[in-house]
């Protein structure tokens, strides 16, 4: 996902199961479907979020700027 427009940090790690109950009740609740959320590990986000290496990459482009 490259454009999320929310973004939940939670002091809880889910389980495969409760991914899904989690999946299910925002669509049921908010009409949000499976493919409009990704669910990562903290440990794995930087890795696996396509957000997550693009706002890297602006980041380092403003470092880059500011030093020259």
């Amino acid at each position: 996902m490259l454009n999320p427009k929310t973004i939940i940090e939670l002091d809880y790690q889910f389980d495969k199961s409760q991914i899904d109950e989690l999946k299910k009740f925002l669509d049921k609740y908010f009409n949000i479907y499976d493919h409009d959320v990704a669910i990562y590990k903290a440990e794995d986000y930087a890795k696996q979020s396509l957000f997550a290496q693009n706002v890297f990459e602006e980041i380092q482009k403003e470092l880059e700027r500011e030093s020259n």
